[in-house]
């Protein structure tokens, strides 16, 4: 099982607390006891040590000498073969000699100058104490000390050092515990919260970014590295996506291009076929001199196919050559309302017994190829007649919308359906062959042509169906006056 950051350190912490605890109790019960004798030896020798250079038997110059450490529980006795000299406590000789280790008359031996403090027991009552009997020379004359502090104060003591040692300890312990706790979680804080922005970032999800200011340096770089990595990673994959949607737009354009190529062969051998086998069938019949052959008919028939062929033939090359060649427009600039008037004044033929109106804004001035705007307009104008009845209505408008001219033309007639209306400029796609007029040559490439030639000019095209008939339209950019 995994354990948390926050979980191993507040168990460290907690150890660490313990065992300084553990080490504080067992110098209290094992080792403070000697210790503190041995400080208290130190501190006697010390004093034994002090008393010579700065002796006199005056009783109050003495007690100054010996004060601090009487307040230690320290006893002092100091006395001469003559009898005491000072006493801590008012005692006298033979009761010195009864508490001390020696009896009898003083033992020189028993005082050396250079007396060093040791554990001894009383004689009387068998008490442990330190104790120090040395000698030194006062003006020729010899000086007893006897220095002593029993040992079961400072047992004592180290008692109830250890009780109250127990009982701060467990506070520590206890305060040590909830510091950690709270240490923890403090540190592991932004560690989480730099945890949970690589997850969001390993889900590819890039909205959350770390703290970079944070009082750790360590994890400051660290937030600094993450949120650096999310960025490139963002861009990264952003530049994917956009490389993965271009490049399905490109595999989808191509299958729509496959498509469209094979229907356009498809197409075009549909419509070549029909003229063709009319062709060969009327031309094998002149040839075999067929008896009741009308062979004005048949001839007729023949260069009416032909010219079929013929336009078709060149449509095709309209195409090809609007596909290859647009890179090569002679661009100029236009008065495309009067371009347009003349235009209509050329095809005026057409309308016949079909209502004409026209609503042409005067001034629109555009840039473009004369010869490609005009196959566009022409287009326009020959698919609307073609799909006009005799007596039906046919408007062409130009107006100014925005920074663009407006061009469009409309017929009365059937709608187209709602599921034709984006194939309609795809070459050679027809509708409804029963909406075009027999005697009208329609390949179904107008349309094509028309998106061609107004995409090469920067414009846009499309249609609207009306309650009474369809309006075919394109704008292209106007130059600023």
């Amino acid at each position: 099982m995994k354990i948390s950051i926050a979980t191993k350190m507040m168990i460290f912490t907690c150890a660490l607390v313990l065992a300084t605890l553990l080490c504080q109790l067992v110098f209290n019960v094992f080792l403070s006891g000697p210790f503190l004798i041995e400080q208290k030896k130190s501190a006697v020798n010390k004093l034994f040590g002090a008393i010579p250079a700065n002796y006199s038997d005056d009783p109050d110059f003495i007690y100054r000498l010996t004060e601090k450490a009487e307040g230690d529980n320290i006893d002092v006795l100091i006395f001469s073969d003559k009898g005491l000299v000072y006493s801590s406590r008012n005692v006298d000789i033979p009761l010195i000699r009864q508490r001390f280790l020696f009896v009898g008359p003083f033992d020189r031996a028993a005082f050396p100058e250079d007396a060093r403090a040791q554990v001894a027991q009383r004689r009387q009552g068998g008490e442990t104490v330190i104790l120090l009997n040395g000698r030194f020379d006062y003006r020729g004359e010899a000086r007893y000390a006897i220095i002593e502090t029993p040992v079961e104060s400072i047992e004592s003591g180290v008692r109830l050092l250890s009780v109250a040692n127990l009982r701060i300890s467990a506070i520590v312990l206890l305060l040590g515990v909830v510091c950690a706790l709270v240490f923890a979680r403090r540190f592991s804080r932004p560690i989480r919260a730099i945890g949970l922005v690589a997850q969001n970032v390993a889900a590819l999800r890039f909205d959350a970014r770390a703290d970079e200011n944070l009082s750790t340096a360590e994890l400051s770089d660290l937030s600094v590295s993450i949120n650096a990595m999310a960025g490139n990673l963002e861009r990264m994959i952003a530049d994917l996506r956009d490389k993965n949607e271009r490049l399905q737009s490109d595999i989808d354009r191509q299958l729509h291009l496959d498509r469209m190529r094979r229907e356009f062969v498809a197409n075009v051998s549909h419509e070549f076929k029909t003229p063709l086998c009319l062709l060969q069938l009327y031309s094998e019949n002149l040839k075999n001199n067929i008896d009741a052959a009308d062979k004005d008919f048949y001839c007729d028939t023949i260069i009416d196919e032909v010219n079929k062929l013929d336009a078709m033939a060149k449509s095709l090359l309209d195409i090809s050559s609007l596909e290859n060649g647009l890179s090569g427009m002679k661009a100029e600039t236009l008065d495309f309302s009067e371009f347009c008037m003349g235009v209509l004044a050329r095809m005026d033929v057409l309308f016949g017994n079909i209502r004409l109106e026209t609503d042409l804004q005067e001034g629109l001035s555009i840039e473009g190829d004369a010869h490609y705007l005009e196959q566009a307009v022409k287009n326009y104008i020959v698919n609307a007649v073609s799909h006009t009845a005799a007596g039906g209505r046919v408007a062409v408008s130009l107006r100014r919308s925005g920074a663009h001219a407006f061009f469009s033309v409309f017929n009365e007639g059937k709608a187209i359906a709602q599921e034709d209306v984006s194939r309609v400029w795809e070459s050679f796609y027809k509708t409804d062959r029963a909406r075009v007029r027999e005697e009208e040559n329609h390949a179904g490439l107008g349309l094509y042509i028309v998106k061609t030639i107004i995409n090469a000019h920067g414009g846009t095209y499309g249609l609207i169906n009306n309650a009474s008939g369809v309006t075919f339209w394109f704008m292209l950019p106007l130059i600023s006056a």
